[in-house]
């Protein structure tokens, strides 16, 4: 019965519709702090925006967007599962 429950919890947290404003803000903080984190990555040179930076940048964002997703995904299966 939990399974289901997971099941339900994950389409939930999938739906566009209702959940882009999350989805949009946790990609856009995790591109944010992934080009604060490429940029530091360059030491005493000038700042620019090069491979390595962009892919750091894409790398934060996705991960920031599966922590929040997980993070969703939790709630809505706590409140499926001890909320009857």
């Amino acid at each position: 019965m939990w399974l289901r429950d997971l099941g339900r919890a994950a389409a939930g947290s999938c739906a566009p519709r209702r959940n882009w404003r999350w989805m949009a803000a946790s990609f856009g903080i995790g591109a944010g702090f992934g080009v604060i984190a490429g940029l530091h990555r360059l030491g005493s040179a000038p700042a620019s925006i090069t491979p390595e930076v962009a892919m750091t940048s894409l790398r934060a964002a996705l991960v920031f967007f599966a922590v929040a997703w997980l993070a969703a995904v939790a709630i809505r299966f706590g409140r499926l599962r001890w909320g009857r």
